[in-house]
């Protein structure tokens, strides 16, 4: 059974079997926080909180711990690996946040406050006069008593002797002084560097100070294990994992069938790709998330920016935003068979565009398109190619300046608002030389 909160379904204290759990203000103030604004659009991160809470309020805090909660609160399967998928670990770092966000602002009033230190997923109530108690260190005390050696001499001598106090101060003042000095020297620095800043529109609404940012790589071992099986997975099998189970490759060992379904590879491009975007200076870095594309959730679309990277075999989450675009990723029967749709034509244009790896230029084309997030509430950025070679070549292009330049002083208003944009990338190499990219088509808003 679930009651509504503030207008949000949330679980009564009957689901938690206990009447007497309702009158705890511990579990009341949960609750709100469960169905306030910044957790309303996160499901997810809504059953981890009440789920931790709930067993910390029984005095059940034996049963919080990574592997139950993916399996209770994520869906994953009893035997799953936490070494393996870090998905609680993830969204651990998002409730932390959100958590703090929520105290900042509509939580601010509260009297109670409820963290989750680091280290682990106990929720910890304290008032808020009252500080968080830090996390004890444990000291390694050596069972050998013998084994405890005095201080060094040299250590000691570093003690200035008594006589020498006033030429030590003196000394001490000047040294103040001097790093004074410097370091006023480099804050007036700093501060004439970044006056003349001018942040790009493009990465200040992909980079909100009040917003969450995802970069996420693609799923490099996603594209081996379908140009292994020759099968083709939709976003179906893989946000439930199914895709996973039942795979029988001839010729491959099991270790190595595990490895591919287990460990978590992507691309040298995206990992670059990723590091550049996160230098960028609109960044803001708590609130800058990288996810693995096996560990996004429908959710992460919904209420977060985001940048989706990688080749199309290797991102399934493309399909679920193909709607929204003009160019658009098909494949036909064989996985490695990929094209780029063109939906409408304009007068001269192809209809689609293909690789041609034969070619002396060995072309290739990616996409890369601004668009609303599954519900409007910021930008997905899309770097997508037909191989890593086109997302490469888009990401290099969306990094230079001068070639953006134009496409977004048509693609935001003159107060910075985005309006999206789709642009169609070719690129190609000639010997090892990679060539430079264009644009060979775009829609901009008029």
């Amino acid at each position: 059974m679930r009651v509504a909160v503030n207008g949000m379904e949330v679980l009564s204290p009957a689901d938690a079997g206990d009447v007497g759990l309702s009158r705890d203000t511990r579990w009341q103030l949960a609750q709100r926080i469960a169905a306030s604004d910044i957790f309303a659009k996160s499901e997810l991160l809504q059953k981890f909180l009440l789920h931790i809470c709930e067993l910390h309020l029984r005095d059940r805090d034996s049963e919080i711990r990574e592997q139950n909660i993916g399996v209770r609160v994520f869906g994953r399967p009893a035997g799953y690996n936490p070494g393996d998928d870090n998905i609680v670990r993830n969204y651990a770092v998002q409730l932390r946040k959100r958590l703090s966000l929520y105290f900042e602002g509509e939580g601010d009033h509260e009297e109670l406050r409820v963290e989750i230190p680091r280290g682990g997923y106990i929720p910890v109530f304290r008032r808020r006069s009252e500080p968080l108690a830090p996390v004890p260190h444990p000291v390694a005390v050596p069972e050998d008593i013998s084994q405890i050696q005095p201080a060094p001499f040299s250590a000691l001598a570093a003690i200035p002797p008594r006589r020498d106090w006033r030429m030590f101060m003196l000394g001490l003042v000047v040294g103040l002084l001097l790093c004074g000095a410097s370091a006023y020297k480099w804050k007036a620095q700093a501060v004439a560097a970044t006056s003349h800043f001018v942040p790009s529109p493009l990465w200040a609404a992909m980079f909100p100070r009040n917003h969450d940012t995802l970069i996420v790589p693609a799923d490099s071992g996603l594209g081996i294990l379908q140009n292994l099986t020759r099968q083709p997975v939709d976003l179906s099998s893989y946000t439930d994992g199914q895709y996973l189970s039942g795979l029988n490759l001839k010729g491959l060992d099991q270790g190595s069938i595990d490895d591919l379904r287990t460990q978590r590879y992507t691309s040298m491009i995206d990992l670059d790709i990723t590091s550049r975007l996160s230098h960028l200076p609109e960044v803001v870095p708590e609130h800058l998330v990288i996810r693995y594309a096996r560990d996004l959730r429908m959710d992460d679309l919904r209420e977060n920016n985001a940048i989706l990277l990688g080749a199309i075999h290797t991102d399934p989450w493309i399909n679920l935003l193909q709607t929204n675009l003009n160019f658009q990723f098909a494949c036909a029967r064989r996985v490695d068979d990929c094209y780029i749709l063109n939906s409408h034509p304009a007068r001269g244009e192809p209809a689609s565009y293909r690789s041609d790896l034969r070619s002396p230029y060995r072309e290739t084309y990616s996409v890369l398109a601004l668009l609303p997030n599954l519900d409007h509430s910021g930008w997905i950025l899309l770097i997508e190619g037909l191989d890593m070679a086109g997302t490469e070549a888009a990401a290099d292009l969306l990094l230079d300046d001068a070639t953006m330049r134009p496409v977004i002083q048509k693609s935001f208003t003159r107060t910075g608002d985005p309006r999206g944009f789709e642009l169609l990338i070719k690129t190609g190499s000639l010997g090892a030389q990679a060539l430079p990219a264009q644009i060979v088509a775009e829609r901009l808003p008029s």
